[in-house]
This record gives structure tokens, C-alpha cells and sequence, in this order.
């Protein structure tokens, strides 16, 4: 068996792979794989003679933690043939794929898990939440009226690289946001004629302000005079005034779709201005896990508080030996930097490490786990402050 680049040819080989293994990719119409998914030089085939008979990608995206994007390959279509399952080829293509990130920059990896176990033998680890929110569809039309600068219109392919500025620009504020760039957001917005998609964008003036990405789904069950249901996909606005405009007019669904879901943030703004917000059906969670390729080049690029602080570490990391040893983390008014050495007094392993990077544990609660061990009560406090940002979320899906 090799592990290698995919090549153009083999994309036919490698969808029918992840037809295999998702239902998402059931309707991808061959013709287009070579332009529908990532990058051919972020994908990877394990090939045995000329059969392919494994595939993983990893998207190029950034992502937002302590304030700033970092580099982040998001992780995807990890598929093995059914009849060549529990052979290693799965742990073949993640040990290519760590290698191909970090030729590539990017410093830390993110992915939605179909079973959490294999990544988190691989160093992943639980690291943020995506969470979803079911309303009424005609209660969407009790929000407050924008204001009349507020025009929406359907959304046109010369639309695409100003949605993609303002979509990136306000994930780029959400702890853990996806900043997806101009590929990821082509393949959802350019979709063919004949697909379900609705996205409609918001203007004033000239000026691109919203984004809003609807498709229909299955009719939630209960939903008893539905044709079907509505499902957001994005939906993005730079004030609630144009966030409301792009509610209100999912709202007239409301004759055939009796509810809708959609991708929310923890403080979700619906929850206070719907006159039954508190009465909503609960909401449903995924987590997702992240992942350190790159440990001194990720902790340089996360954002940090302005303190001073000097922290030995002993990391272990199994899978990637330039992160496995002694290190020195020096903060320093909003930066750090870290050097190989030190005592190593403090030790811990990559996936304890990747989840308090992101925020979604601190170094406390890894401590409690035994996952983090040496570390007194004054260093326990000094790690807590360092590493504290707010809980990691993601609203968009990949």
C-alpha cells in the first residue's frame, strides 16, 4: 500500500469512497468531484496496485483562537474502503496527513468526528461545540421590522468574493470561528441549478451586510402539516438590525416548513427577542476536536493576554515526535514564544494540551482528569489566566 497525493484522475475513485462512508456525499455529481471538493494538493489516496482504496483531506482554512486566525486544516473525508477496513489504513492516512499539514503551515487541525475514538489516539481531542436550534418558522416573523435601508436580494455568483469578506471578517470574532475562504464558500453558494439551496444577501447602499444560506430538509417529525423543513446553514449579518430582515424573511416559510433549524451561538440573540424564546425545543449538540500539528508555531500564533509568564513543559505526543519533549512557554505581553528545554515540570499530553489551546478545558479541569500533572496551585492559576479565553464555538459546519 502507498500513501500519497491525490491525483486528478483518481477523484471519481475517491468520491465513491466517501459515498460509501457519508450520506453527505450521495448526491455530488461525479463530473464536478475534481472541482467540488478541497484542493487536490491538501488530499491524500491510499493506493494498493491501482485501486484506491482510502482518502483525507484537509481543508486550508484559519481559525479564530485568543483572538486571532490561525492556520487550521480542517479535517475531512477520512474514508476507507468497506473490505479493507481494520487493516491500518486509517491510521496510515492520518500519519500522511499530520505530515502534509504541517509542509503546508498549517499549525493546528480541527474536524467534526464521525467516532471520536481514532482521532483522539491520534492526538485530537474534544476541543468546541456546534450547536443547533430548532424554532418555529412563523415566530420569526414576530421579530422587530428592520429598518427600510435594509433591501435583501438573491444572491448573485459577482456576490461571491464580497459575502466571503464579510462572512470570514465576522467568524473571525467568534472564539473558534471558522474562516473559510473563497473555495469552501463557492462550493456552498455556486451550487448546481436543480440543488435546494436558497441564499439570499442582505444590502445597504452598495454594500454587501448579510448572508443568509437555506436548503430544505425532511419535515421534523410532529411537523404535521410541513411540506418540509428548513435548515440554515449560514446565516451572518454585521448588526441585528440586517440580521433581523434575514429572519423575518425565513419566516415566510412558514406555510411549508413548520420549524427551522439552524447552527446557533451559545448566547443565541433569538433566545431574547422571540416573544417564546424561552420556550424553544432544546438544542442539540456536536463537539468537535482539534489538534496541535505544529506545538511552538500554534502557540505563537493563538492571541494571549498582555501578562508575563515563564511555564516548563513536558509534552508528550506519540504521533509527532518534533512535538514530543521538554519545552520552555514564555508569555510576554500578548506573545509567546517557545524554546525546546527546561525542567519539563509540568507535564501533559497533546490532546490535553490541544483542548486547553482552544479554551474549551482549562488546565484545571485537565489537572483534575490526571491528564496534566506537576503543576501547583499558584502555576494551576497562572495556566488558567493564561490560556482563558471564551468557550470555543463553531457555527459553521465542514
Amino acid at each position: 500500500m502507498d500513501v500519497r497525493l491525490l491525483r486528478p484522475d483518481e477523484a471519481h475513485a475517491a468520491l465513491q469512497l466517501r459515498v460509501a462512508a457519508f450520506t453527505s456525499a450521495m448526491h455530488v455529481d461525479p463530473d464536478d468531484v475534481a472541482d467540488d471538493y478541497v484542493p487536490d494538493d491538501h488530499r491524500l489516496v491510499a493506493v494498493e496496485g491501482d485501486r484506491v482504496v482510502g482518502h483525507a483531506a484537509a481543508w486550508p482554512f484559519g481559525q479564530s483562537f485568543g483572538g486571532r486566525v490561525v492556520p487550521m486544516g480542517g479535517v475531512g473525508g477520512v474514508a476507507v474502503a468497506p473490505d479493507r477496513r481494520g487493516r491500518g489504513i486509517g491510521s496510515a492516512l492520518l500519519a500522511s496527513l499530520l505530515e502534509l499539514m504541517a509542509d503546508r503551515g498549517l499549525v493546528v487541525s480541527s474536524l467534526y468526528p464521525s467516532t471520536s475514538a481514532p482521532y483522539r489516539s491520534w492526538g485530537w481531542e474534544v476541543a468546541g461545540e456546534h450547536v443547533r436550534r430548532r424554532v418555529r418558522t412563523r415566530d420569526l416573523l414576530d421579530l422587530p421590522a428592520a429598518g427600510d435601508d435594509v433591501v435583501l436580494d438573491a444572491f448573485e455568483p459577482d456576490d461571491l468574493d464580497e459575502v466571503v469578506a464579510l462572512h470570514d471578517g465576522i467568524t473571525a470574532t467568534e472564539p473558534g470561528g471558522l474562516v473559510g475562504g473563497r473555495r469552501w464558500h463557492a462550493r456552498a453558494l455556486l451550487p448546481d441549478p436543480d440543488e435546494p439551496e436558497m441564499p439570499i444577501v442582505a444590502r445597504r447602499g452598495d454594500a454587501i451586510v448579510g448572508l443568509s444560506l437555506a436548503t430544505k430538509t425532511s419535515a421534523e417529525p410532529g411537523d404535521g402539516h410541513s411540506a418540509y423543513g428548513l435548515r440554515v446553514l449560514r446565516l451572518v449579518a454585521i448588526d441585528h438590525q440586517v440580521e433581523r430582515a434575514l429572519w423575518r424573511n425565513l419566516g415566510h416559510h412558514y406555510s411549508v416548513a413548520e420549524t427551522t433549524t439552524f447552527n446557533s451561538r451559545p448566547a443565541e440573540p433569538l433566545l431574547f427577542q422571540l416573544p417564546l424564546g424561552l420556550h424553544l425545543p432544546p438544542p442539540t449538540s456536536q463537539h468537535w476536536m482539534t489538534r496541535l500539528v505544529d506545538v511552538p508555531a500554534a502557540l505563537a500564533a493563538r492571541g494571549w493576554p498582555p501578562l508575563s509568564a515563564r511555564v516548563e513543559l513536558a509534552i508528550t505526543d506519540r504521533r509527532v515526535p518534533a512535538n514530543d519533549g521538554a519545552v520552555v512557554l514564555e508569555a510576554d505581553d500578548g506573545e509567546v514564544a517557545v524554546t525546546p528545554g527546561g525542567s519539563g515540570s509540568v507535564a501533559l499530553d497533546i490532546g490535553a494540551l490541544s483542548t486547553i489551546y482552544t479554551g474549551f478545558a482549562s488546565p484545571s479541569a485537565m489537572a483534575r482528569t490526571g491528564r496534566l500533572t506537576g503543576a501547583d496551585a499558584d502555576e494551576l492559576a497562572l495556566l488558567d489566566h493564561l490560556f482563558a479565553v471564551p468557550a470555543p464555538f463553531l457555527r459553521d459546519y465542514f
